[in-house]
């Protein structure tokens, strides 16, 4: 569920034609004369070339670096801002926002430290206008990305619903910042750091979580070679009641990613519905009857196996476009415990 293609040349390349000038427009900017950004931090964004002029060159990478070059890049220059740079006080740097007015002296140290340059980079890169609140931005960033589903938890769609005015465009994935922008404030519009996604994933429970390239799954490196497989098991009460586990749970990276983002809990709930409907399908249709729809009927209209796949189940049958429809991966892993598909994601009746 969490791999994404890279972007295409042509994408990156609008991208940064789209974002550069502005970027170095807005660091460079004075008001009343005086500098909005302070001119250290200016020469660090933007040092000189050997002729004098300006060099943009760590401003493109900013915004198109990949993600473990961009995370190096953004490590030295923060390193060469903020004295003692240490991104392993973050998390402690998030207690002492959340405490506010309370914070002891200790933490109003590390407050202090941080918050103002946070402060002055979030605004000079500004997000919020350039791209969350700038429609014909997102809206074709959104559609390049290609994916209709919630990158994170598969379970609804996150399509884009474009049109030729502001007025026109209705619907877009949010865009999560998988390194949060308001502890990387730096990488907070680089294009290979804004995720698709749902409300749900992003705003409800990922929040300001810490991920981290050792401990998370970055969605355009990584594939782990073991995908958490859903199961279904029941329990005989009163009635009869489904639910959904997740098996096969090894890599670390993979383990941080369910639970950060809650998706056993979030699919604990799809064993009533989705589960439950391909369980009395089959209970009340054997393999023969699709056997015979497959091979018989179907087949004199030309029909693939995804296409009947399609029909049947409302998902992808091939795990490269579980993105495509909510519930792919969920319902491809109950029919391969059921048998009806081989491992290799193929009917075998």
């Amino acid at each position: 569920m969490w791999k994404l293609q890279a972007p295409s040349s042509d994408v990156i390349k609008w991208y940064k034609n789209t974002m550069l000038d502005g970027l170095y427009s807005r660091i460079k900017k004075t008001k009343n004369g005086i500098p909005v950004l302070e001119q250290r931090l200016q020469d660090i964004l933007i040092p000189k070339k050997a002729d004098g002029t300006d060099d943009k060159s760590v401003l493109e990478h900013l915004l198109i670096y990949k993600p473990i070059e961009l995370h190096a890049l953004c490590d030295d220059l923060m390193k060469q801002i903020i004295p003692n740079y240490d991104e392993s006080e973050f998390e402690s740097y998030l207690e002492a926002k959340n405490k506010g007015n309370n914070r002891n002296p200790a933490q109003e140290i590390l407050f202090q430290k941080y918050s103002g340059f946070f402060k002055k980079l979030l605004e000079v890169f500004d997000y919020e206008g350039q791209l969350s609140k700038n429609k014909s931005r997102s809206y074709k960033l959104s559609i390049e990305q290609g994916y209709n589903t919630c990158t994170y938890c598969n379970r609804q769609y996150a399509i884009t619903i474009d049109g030729k005015n502001d007025n026109e465009r209705i619907a877009r994935p949010q865009l999560d910042h998988w390194f949060s922008k308001e502890l990387y404030p730096l990488m907070s519009l680089n294009i290979y750091n804004l995720i698709p996604c749902c409300s749900i994933c992003n705003s409800s429970i990922k929040g300001n979580t810490i991920f981290s390239l050792n401990t998370h799954i970055h969605p355009y490196l990584d594939s782990t070679p073991d995908e958490p497989i859903f199961q279904f098991n029941y329990k005989l009460e009163e009635n009869m009641t489904y639910s959904v586990i997740c098996v096969n749970k090894t890599d670390p990276k993979e383990l941080n990613m369910l639970k950060s983002f809650e998706i056993e809990k979030l699919y604990e709930y799809h064993g009533e519905l989705e589960t439950k409907d391909i369980l009395l399908f089959f209970k009340k249709n054997p393999s023969s009857y699709l056997s015979h729809l497959l091979n018989d009927t179907l087949k004199e209209y030309e029909y693939s196996e995804r296409d009947v796949y399609r029909m049947f189940f409302g998902t992808e049958l091939d795990s490269t476009e579980n993105l495509n429809r909510p519930f792919s991966k969920l319902k491809r892993d109950i029919l391969i415990q059921l048998g009806i598909l081989n491992k290799d994601g193929c009917f075998q009746i």
